[in-house]
């Protein structure tokens, strides 16, 4: 799964879980078109997650499209 789809989904996973001190998630710029998830609390706690990615052996073409590949 590559990064971008991967913060869309654990976002989508965090919102579901309804989490009561879960205040928000928002994005937050980390570099230069890169973007990832900041969760407020509802005692103030800001977290700021910073997503990293592995490329598969061999790398990954990102000029072709995500091969989605389901279990």
């Amino acid at each position: 799964m590559r990064r971008d789809r991967f913060v869309d989904y654990l976002r989508e996973q965090l919102q579901a879980a309804g989490h009561p001190d879960i205040t928000s998630i928002d994005t937050y710029a980390v570099d230069k078109g890169v973007t990832d998830l900041r969760i407020t609390c509802t005692d103030g706690r800001v977290i700021s997650l910073h997503t990293t990615r592995l490329s598969p052996p061999g790398g990954d073409n990102f000029a072709e499209p995500e091969p989605i590949v389901t279990k």
